[in-house]
């Protein structure tokens, strides 16, 4: 595994000495807030591991089974954050990448015994990456989603639903490649990774296109910049690191509000920026070469990926709109960022997939 650790060790993130200061001030920082936070709290679970908040931090702690995902998901978070902080500044995307802080073994016995305490009991010291935290959207924001998109029952028992744990680390999935109903069974509603449609966006009055651009970009610098496919990654919507604990700029005075008050909450904390889109989770991305086979790689994990970017063969006229400013926006960047013709002839191939699998009826189902 020699080669897969190396990628711990390179000089992109500066010296050795800075980057154990920044580890060491992030972590103490975070302990010493503890008491805001009340025992384990586990707020995601993926293929290759468990995610436990430790305040502003993060670790992802590895499945024993998929302890290799977790190097490459390290690997790749650090390629990106440097491919982000590079790219021109007229092409930087409008995104957030929590910072990657450290890889942490379990003989680190600094960590452990700062944080070994807030995991379960029955937890043993193992391999993770420790990050920055995605904090979820603030109380007003999950409210909203509830009164505007949950079924009945589950607007029936909102006080307690909102109270739930899983319910309280809500991030929201930007799908603009879906266009579908919301189903009215209660079972499948969560605010843990909330779906949110581009036909909801719409209804919300969302700016669809500016995400589609910042979805664009974020790809081109990925892919030319990063040097990675992007297969898996994920977009989605929490807050932003400027944001308080305590949003006091709306207050819901009843919870009878009218309908288009309570839409516009979301759109207002867009434009407030105190929500924006984070990228997340790089396990599943690979290095590729600049050849066809590049090219089919590529397209495979366009249509690997959840339905975030905009769909390139939807004949709704929203969407057929809005694959062309992804498309246009792609391109541009790319053409900052190499001078290969390997991004024309991604999209091309992107676009053809699309073609038969709209022929075959299978795009939905995969997306």
């Amino acid at each position: 595994m020699g080669h897969i650790l190396s990628c711990f060790l390179d000089a992109n993130r500066g010296d050795g000495a800075n980057t154990k200061f920044n580890r060491r001030h992030s972590v103490s920082d975070s302990a010493a807030s503890f008491g805001c936070q009340d025992g384990p709290k586990q707020v995601g679970k993926g293929q290759c591991g468990t995610v436990w908040a430790l305040m502003d931090l993060v670790l992802k702690a590895s499945n024993e089974v998929r302890r290799d995902q977790l190097w490459r998901d390290s690997c790749n978070h650090r390629r990106a954050e440097g491919a982000v902080q590079q790219a021109p500044w007229e092409f930087r995307p409008d995104i957030n990448i929590p910072r990657w802080i450290s890889l942490v073994q379990p003989s680190d016995g600094t960590f452990w015994s700062e944080f070994g305490g807030w995991f379960p009991q029955d937890f043993q010291p193992t391999c993770g990456v420790l990050s920055t935290r995605v904090h979820g959207l603030p109380a007003h924001v999950r409210e909203a989603i509830v009164d505007l998109f949950a079924p009945e029952s589950i607007k029936a028992i909102k006080t307690d639903f909102l109270a739930s744990p899983e319910n309280q680390d809500c991030l929201i999935r930007l799908y603009l490649g879906r266009r579908a109903e919301r189903s009215a069974f209660s079972a499948a509603f969560r605010l843990r990774d909330f779906e949110l449609k581009v036909n909801e966006m719409e209804f919300l009055q969302l700016d669809t296109s500016t995400w589609a651009r910042a979805m664009a970009q974020t790809l081109a610098v990925l892919h030319w910049r990063a040097q990675i496919d992007a297969n898996g990654v994920e977009f989605v919507l929490g807050k932003t690191p400027h944001v308080e604990a305590e949003q006091t700029a709306i207050r819901l005075e009843s919870r009878s509000c009218n309908l288009a008050n309570v839409s516009n909450i979301i759109r207002f904390e867009c434009h407030r920026r105190t929500i924006g889109i984070w990228l997340l989770d790089f396990n599943q991305c690979r290095t590729f070469s600049e050849s066809p086979a590049g090219v089919r790689q590529l397209q495979r994990a366009f249509y690997l990926s959840d339905p975030y970017y905009p769909s390139p063969v939807s004949t709704h006229p929203n969407d057929m709109t809005l694959w062309d400013t992804f498309k246009a926006a792609y391109l541009e960047t790319s053409a900052s960022l190499t001078e290969s013709e390997m991004p024309e002839l991604f999209i091309e191939a992107v676009e053809e997939e699309g073609q038969r699998r709209g022929a075959e009826g299978s795009l939905q189902q995969s997306w």
